[in-house]
């Protein structure tokens, strides 16, 4: 059965599904020579599809009439622009959560392939978000497509081996979406990769230039929305470290055997006879089995000793040498000061810490060349102060009051191997005896250590309480009327007030799982302020929109009609693009048959808010025309729609809202301002419990408690037991 479309125009969504579900499957000819009119018609038919496939009963008959193959084919056989409209498509698909679970591996690849060759960013941009969706769509889930995550992705990149390197090179890109694209998938991946490839990912990133890129996108003054992306990815990179760092050596693991054997043949002294001395304890170890005494400092304790030696073969021989030929009493044991190194670095950082850093840390993205940097000065210190073995956890001291004067002075990795190289073994010693006993030395002991983490939990906790109080005393904020859109819940079943597009309000309830429309049109009725406070359950925020602020605080709920469930809530973010808040004025003005509700979203599949654009800047009050976009934030839900909207007038209450609403969801705080709240209130804990202690003279052991030998006589069924206070 032939069809005819009238070229030059825009196909109407019946036309869209005919024409790529039935007679342009690329598959069923695969001898067919595509024509310039039918080229123009798949054209035209991919770009309306962009659209077309946003709404969910569109896709659904699309996916009933064989519409994804179609779609499939277009993407493995097209290009230019019609490459760019079918992968749009293929994302505004994606966005579903469903009829999209049987892609194969080499459509997969062949995503892969195009990220790789392409350098348009309209082809490249959709591309990587498509991967990005992929990765993401893993166990951890909770969308209703699981089947594919970082696995999938591995099979793609074996075959397209350049992938990481290319989505490294583009972070520099003059394109910012695909700039912010490609650290999203290149923070997604480190996050989701599983075990069984970890290292392999950890190599490849290693080997690429992502580490000088990433500290370049730091040092270049970001966006706020960038900065955001580069401390997730920061925090990403510090849960990979804690992962290795909390997985035991094994020595039936072949990888963990391998580098362990390296290590041994670098030192090349398999035939130098020590006395009492078979093997590992010749480079350092202080038994003969190597894995046990990794406890501290798990599979990356390993790792960073390894790194060390590959990196620094020469150097490793002639310090194993040296040490060999010293006095057994003045040796420095290379395997056993990497260890403590490793262990000295984790504990500065806080590797173990749930807590994200809000600020960037360059550094900790160097671990590897600070190690190697802070080894090379333990064993010059080591040296230079006459230690014996006996002398380790004060050699340790110095290192760690080196290390944090070098953190504290410097940000800049080429000036912290100054100090830490440049700095006389004097200074540092004359600096040790003059850092304050209590406050200085007990810091970094085990002791403390226990009691700044049960202590920091107690200032999380005492921070939620805070948070949600401000929560539920309430708080007013302009009218967001950029969300007309928005979907609440009526308290009272007497309310029944719709929008003015009711089909559109049906799709967003049943999408948010509400059940009613009850938003008023306060462009109508003048309704400027909007006053949110959390309910008594703490399951739901309540609201009510006035003309004027009524009282400084509403303590009832009787003015609040509104509420949104916060099950609902998917996800906390800040607002990038600033709604217009605040209108007292006639909507008619601004909404004409629904034509000026527009929908911002990036190509690339990044969610953004709806916005009305307007021209009449006279509309609003000139304080709320200076509206700071860092400011304002906005609950989004499953399908990320913005269900509210927060324009806070002060950075103290743009934490207090933002992360309180984060505690009540069990999500982590992200403002600056309640880091350094929290900080403030551990460390100050941290003192009034070290002066409790000093006023004890109570003393307080510099590492990990020895465990005495088991006292003659009592058989093999004595053991000693630990007690966590």
């Amino acid at each position: 059965m032939s069809h005819s479309y009238d070229l030059d125009t825009k196909p109407s969504a019946q036309e869209a599904v005919k024409r790529l579900s039935s007679g342009f499957s690329l598959s069923e000819s695969a001898n067919h020579v595509m024509t310039p009119k039918d080229d123009k018609s798949l054209k035209i038919a991919t770009f309306s599809l962009q659209g077309y496939l946003k709404e969910k009963e569109f896709a659904t008959e699309f996916l009933e009439r064989g519409g994804l193959d179609s779609l499939c084919d277009i993407v493995n056989n097209s290009s230019g622009n019609t490459l760019a409209y079918a992968l749009n498509s293929f994302l505004s698909l994606m966005e579903h959560n469903t009829g999209w679970e049987s892609l194969d591996d080499d459509f997969i690849a062949h995503i892969a392939e195009i990220v790789v060759t392409e350098q348009l960013a309209t082809i490249a941009r959709p591309a990587i978000a498509i991967l990005l969706k992929l990765v993401c769509a893993n166990e951890q889930s909770s969308s209703t497509i699981t089947c594919y995550g970082y696995p999938t992705l591995h099979k793609a990149i074996e075959k397209q081996p350049e992938l990481i390197r290319t989505l490294v090179d583009r972070l520099l890109s003059p394109e910012y979406l695909l700039s912010i694209t490609s650290m999203s998938l290149l923070t997604s991946i480190l996050k989701y990769v599983t075990d069984e490839y970890r290292s392999i990912l950890s190599s490849a990133y290693d080997n690429s230039n992502l580490k000088k890129n990433v500290l370049k996108l730091m040092k270049n003054h970001p966006s706020a929305e960038l900065k955001l992306m580069i401390l997730e990815y920061q925090t990403v990179f510090i849960q990979n470290i804690n992962i290795r760092h909390g997985t035991a050596v094994s020595m039936h693991n072949p990888r963990h055997i391998n580098m362990l054997k390296y290590i041994w043949e670098s030192a090349k002294v398999d035939q130098i006879d020590i006395p009492d001395v078979k093997k590992w304890k010749k480079i350092g170890f202080t038994t003969e089995v190597p894995q046990r005494e990794f406890g501290r400092t798990g599979v990356f304790g390993l790792e960073e000793m390894h790194l060390f030696v590959l990196n620094n073969q020469d150097l490793f021989a002639k310090l194993i040498l040296e040490q060999i030929h010293r006095p057994e009493g003045k040796r420095c044991p290379f395997a056993k000061a990497s260890i403590e190194v490793t262990d000295l670095l984790c504990s500065h950082w806080n590797i173990t810490s749930t807590n994200t850093i809000a600020e960037f840390q360059p550094l900790i993205l160097s671990f590897n060349h600070v190690h190697s940097t802070t080894l090379q000065t333990y064993f010059r210190i080591f040296h230079d102060m006459e230690a014996t073995a006996y002398d380790f956890s004060k050699v340790s001291a110095l290192v760690r009051s080196q290390l944090r004067y070098a953190f504290a002075s410097t940000r800049d990795i080429s000036e912290f191997d100054r100090n830490m190289f440049g700095t006389p073994y004097q200074q540092i010693r004359d600096r040790r005896l003059k850092e304050l006993e209590w406050a200085d030395d007990l810091s970094g002991r085990d002791a403390i250590t226990n009691l700044r983490t049960r202590l920091s939990k107690q200032s999380y906790e005492f921070l939620k309480k805070q948070r949600i109080s401000c929560l539920l005393e309430g708080a007013w904020f302009p009218c967001p009327l950029s969300n007309q859109r928005m979907s609440v819940i009526p308290s009272s079943s007497g309310i029944n007030s719709n929008l003015s597009n009711p089909s559109t309000n049906t799709n967003n309830n049943s999408s948010l799982g509400l059940s009613n429309t009850t938003m008023s049109n306060n462009a109508n009725t003048g309704k400027r302020w909007r006053y949110y406070k959390l309910s008594r359950s703490k399951r739901s925020i309540m609201y009510g929109d006035f003309s004027e602020k009524i009282a400084p605080v509403l303590k009832s709920y009787e003015k609040l009609p509104n509420r949104i469930d916060l099950s609902s809530v998917n996800e906390i973010r800040s607002i990038r693009k600033a709604s217009i808040a605040g209108l007292a004025n006639n909507s008619s003005q601004i909404f004409n048959n629904n034509s000026s509700v527009l929908s911002s979203s990036s190509a690339a599949g990044i969610g953004t808010i709806d916005g009305n654009t307007l021209n009449s800047s006279n509309l609003l009050s000139a304080g709320q025309q200076q509206s700071n976009g860092n400011l304002a934030f906005a609950l989004y839900s499953d399908k990320y729609t913005p269900i509210a909207e927060f324009y806070c007038t002060t950075a103290t209450q743009a934490a207090e809202w933002k992360d309180g609403f984060s505690m009540i969801l069990d999500k982590r705080f992200t403002s600056k301002e309640t880091a350094e709240l929290f900080h403030t209130l551990t460390e100050v804990g941290v003192k009034v419990k070290l002066l409790q202690i000093a006023g004890d003279r109570v003393e307080i052991p510099h590492g990990v408690v020895e465990i005495p030998p088991v006292p003659p006589g009592l058989g093999t069924g004595f053991f000693y037991d630990t007690i966590e206070y």
